[in-house]
């Protein structure tokens, strides 16, 4: 039987998300993190209402797989494992066009740990394809010649462990975070607000179609289309966590007199 949870949610980071360094943490590969971000997305998910709303349907203790788990990587390297958590939030430098301090010595295309930049005669060239935005080639360029065309997050949805795991899915970023020049082809990532509209959206939409047993990476998994949108506007209504009067499900449903696990919609 799974243990006891310390709390209905749990935010996590990596040992680059500490404020140790502005030049990313205590991880020699680890990107810059906004000061306090983590404490914000704490504050995010215990006024969602997601604390009182699982206490109320959860019958008995919350377990560990009960808490809702947010991910925070400052790099791809994914230390805080953002891929099984509900919601994982990955830190990404994209570079831009190598300026003309630029000179050719190829340490950018060696260095790459994912082959997603080649040197040709007219200079750097990325290939977006292969880049997870890890901002190596821009931390370690000697004649600082790649700029930082956009720096922001990728968010990942509904990962898990246990009898049926998977990979939480990579939203795609909908707000162009402001930089210089960029390379055709690069993702857009999040921003500060985007992210947490994410996850905001997330527990909206999780408390919404919520039922016994249900996890969220099996909602994400059974609707793609919504989980897409995450970042954006959910379709349909999302009720006001304030406002729910959610069913416990060790209470017979209203006019059936059935027992315990009835079926029936959330008020």
């Amino acid at each position: 039987m799974s243990d006891r949870a310390p709390s209905p949610f749990i935010v996590n980071g990596c040992r680059g998300t500490t404020v140790a360094s502005s030049r990313g943490g205590t991880c020699r590969f680890s990107l810059p993190v906004p000061e306090g971000f983590l404490a914000r997305l704490e504050r995010v998910v215990a006024e969602s209402g997601w604390p009182d709303f699982l206490r109320d349907v959860v019958r008995g203790p919350i377990l560990h797989h009960h808490a809702f788990r947010v991910a925070v990587s400052a790099c791809p390297n994914g230390c805080s494992r953002p891929h099984i958590a509900d919601v994982g939030i990955i830190r990404a430098w994209t570079p831009g066009r190598a300026s003309d301090a630029c000179t050719r010595c190829g340490l950018c295309e060696r260095l790459c740990p994912d082959h997603a930049m080649t040197v040709e005669d007219d200079g750097p060239r990325l290939h977006p394809e292969n880049c997870l935005s890890c901002g190596l080639c821009i931390k370690r360029c000697p004649e600082k010649a790649l700029p930082v065309a956009r720096e922001g997050w990728r968010v990942v949805v509904g990962g898990r462990l246990g009898r049926r795991p998977r990979l939480a899915t990579e939203l795609e970023g909908l707000d162009e975070v402001p930089g210089t020049s960029g390379f055709p082809g690069q993702s857009h990532l999040l921003d500060d607000d985007g992210v947490v509209r994410a996850l905001r959206n997330a527990l909206a939409w999780y408390m919404r179609e919520y039922r016994l047993h249900l996890r969220f990476g099996d909602l994400v998994a059974s609707d793609p289309a919504t989980a897409a949108r995450l970042a954006g506007t959910l379709p349909g209504p999302v009720r006001n966590p304030e406002k729910m009067a959610p069913m416990r499900f060790d209470t017979p449903a209203p006019d059936t007199g059935e027992g315990e696990g009835a079926a029936g919609e959330t008020p």
